[in-house]
């Protein structure tokens, strides 16, 4: 039988599975195995700055091409540094393959004290250790016998679960030759199934809404990682209900939909839309993820007894009867094919009140309520946009997408700084499905805080060095606004060192001239509306930072709302800082802060 070096079939292997670019650092024990990336013909080696940012690279890889991202480090000091970008895609369920370059399997026998190991008698595995609750599968290799098999194994779970898996690779297996038969035959990468349980809960959810008065549709972000975008969609188009969606899931249904209501958050949602979500008698309620940053810190109310929940992997039945081994994709393909229009519960769709004009409506600076439609109305279809954790991910889902936007927004782990380099490897993803496919490019736009930047500027370099051409939007507000809103606004710990941002191009080695011609600041609005005609802007072919300057006591009304929330003694603390509050009226009629 014809063999392979292990190395050659690990990345002839996830090359078929739709990666093209591999993110990383190189290190004293993966670089024999990067060597073998140069042998796949169509796979390309990235890098990045750390290893941090290579794991966020490879999160917004994954994110925007519907597949997987890979990262590869090299033991001990690369793996524990990309663990905090892991660990982001396991709460998010996003899919990305972690390869680690390990020490020898000698080494890793003599406990020997090797550089990058802890101690006097070195356990090795350690670090393979640390990971194990960020991840849903490893292939801890330890023999070139099997290694095949459990790459394809593991490989198969990263799709299956959309989570990420390890990879182990010790340096002197390698070059080890394995079977290269398997790689004629491509993975299987769908979800095992139960054909009956599918039929099944689809009836069972077909049934309990046709019976309602009033039902409606709640889409959420795990549709998304979950490959069922396409089939959520001809359920919509067919059930033609009322569609309610969440920060996480906004953009997966275009907001031109004719039966698309707004974003229901509970208490923080826009005005009327509390009041339309819950007073319906039946919610389908599809991929949720209902974390506090995702739930209006759990006050969306949907009852079970008046839902169907269609989980990942299971289906709910108004919280009595479960149907297991029923995956997301199939359950919602069988939704689509049994629907009978003549069944389906006539609904309006509700008319919400117009967006009620902010009391600083007329400043001339640029400010919290009026920055984020003004960034909306800049998009394009298909363009890509990430809200940073901090005012922009509480800011943006207030505005309205053009249709075929995706929106990508770390709500609910929240790592700040994690947006840029996952910007970057967004745009790598999106150059490259230019290249390979059909898929119409948009433009990446990142909107960032100044104190979120600093975490991860240096990837803005190898934006630069790999031609990317995103759209950065940097939020200068003097610091932690979102911290400051929550505590201790005049503190120190809030604050930041403050930047020249018109140097950072040139620092990251664009040509001087090029960099002045890339940087732009904006200290009003009608500088701003400037910038955003200039073509270099609208149409940009390197990287643009756009700097907006604005009031650090200044939040968007989501974000403000959720604090106060917390009850009065945080809407004393804000008012006493300086921050508008929107006093609470009567949640339970409108769910609006006024």
């Amino acid at each position: 039988m014809a063999t392979v070096p292990l190395g050659r079939y690990l990345w002839e292997r996830i090359h078929q599975v739709g990666i093209n670019q591999i993110f990383g650092v190189p290190g004293d024990f993966n670089l024999t195995l990067l060597d073998h990336i140069y042998d796949v013909e169509g796979l390309e080696w990235v890098g990045n700055t750390n290893e941090l940012n290579s794991a966020y690279a490879a999160d917004g890889y994954a994110r925007v091409r519907n597949g997987a991202g890979c990262t590869v480090t090299t033991h001990g000091v690369g793996e524990l540094s990309a663990l905090n970008g892991v660990a982001g895609a396991m709460t998010e369920q996003v899919k990305v393959i972690h390869v680690v370059g390990q020490t020898s399997r000698v080494m890793q026998e003599k406990h020997m004290m090797i550089h990058h190991s802890i101690g006097n008698n070195p356990d090795h595995q350690i670090f393979n250790n640390a990971s194990r609750n960020f991840r849903v599968a490893a292939a801890e290799i330890q023999t070139e016998v099997g290694a095949g098999e459990e790459i394809d194994r593991t490989l198969r779970e990263c799709f299956v679960q959309s989570k990420p898996v390890y990879i182990f690779v010790p340096i002197d297996l390698v070059d080890k030759p394995i079977p290269a038969e398997p790689l004629k035959t491509p993975l299987n990468l769908e979800p095992d199934f139960d054909a009956k349980a599918v039929e099944e809960a689809a009836k069972a959810t077909l049934e309990a809404l046709y019976t309602a008065k009033n039902p409606s549709i709640f889409v959420d972000c795990l549709v998304e990682r979950h490959n069922a975008v396409a089939e959520i969609k001809q359920v919509v188009d067919k059930l033609q209900l009322p569609i309610y969606t969440s920060n996480m899931g906004k953009g997966i249904i275009d907001e031109d939909h004719p039966n698309y209501v707004g974003l229901y958050n509970g208490i923080p949602s826009g005005a009327g839309v509390q009041a339309a979500a819950e007073a319906c008698d039946f919610t389908l309620v599809i991929g949720s993820l209902p974390a506090d940053t995702n739930s209006g810190g759990f006050t969306r109310v949907i009852p079970a007894n008046k839902s169907v929940n269609i989980d990942p992997d299971q289906v709910v039945v108004k919280g009595e009867k479960t149907y297991t081994i029923a995956p997301i994709k199939k359950v919602l393909a069988k939704l689509a094919e049994l629907i009978e229009s003549d069944r389906i519960p006539k609904v309006a769709v509700p008319k919400l009140p117009e967006r009620p004009v902010e009391d600083d409506a007329d400043s001339k600076l640029i400010t919290q309520s009026w920055i984020w439609h003004r960034i909306a109305s800049f998009l394009q279809a298909n363009d890509v946009i990430f809200g940073e954790t901090g005012t922009a991910a509480f800011g943006l889902p207030d505005a309205t997408f053009p249709a075929g936007t995706q929106w990508i927004t770390q709500t609910y782990y929240g790592s700040i700084g994690y947006a840029t380099p996952a910007a970057f490897g967004t745009d790598v993803g999106l150059a490259d499905l230019a290249k390979t496919t059909s898929h119409p490019r948009g433009r990446t736009v990142l909107v960032t805080g100044d104190g979120s930047l600093m975490l991860t500027v240096q990837e803005v370099g190898n934006m630069i060095k790999q031609n990317a051409a995103p759209i950065i939007f940097i939020i200068n507000n003097a610091g932690y606004t979102i911290e400051r809103v929550i505590h201790g606004a005049k503190q120190s710990y809030n604050d930041i060192v403050p930047f020249n941002y018109s140097f950072m191009l040139q620092f990251f080695n664009m040509p001087a001239d090029q960099a002045k011609e890339c940087f732009h600041r904006a200290e009003n609005k009608a500088e701003l509306e400037e910038i955003l005609k200039l073509d270099r802007v609208v149409k940009p072919k390197n990287v643009q930072i756009v700097e907006v300057m604005m009031d650090m006591m200044d939040v968007p009304w989501r974000l403000s709302t959720g604090v106060a929330m917390r009850g009065p003694e945080a809407v004393k603390e804000m008012k006493e800082a300086g921050f508008k509050v929107r006093e609470l009226n009567n949640p339970a009629a409108n769910g609006f802060w006024n």
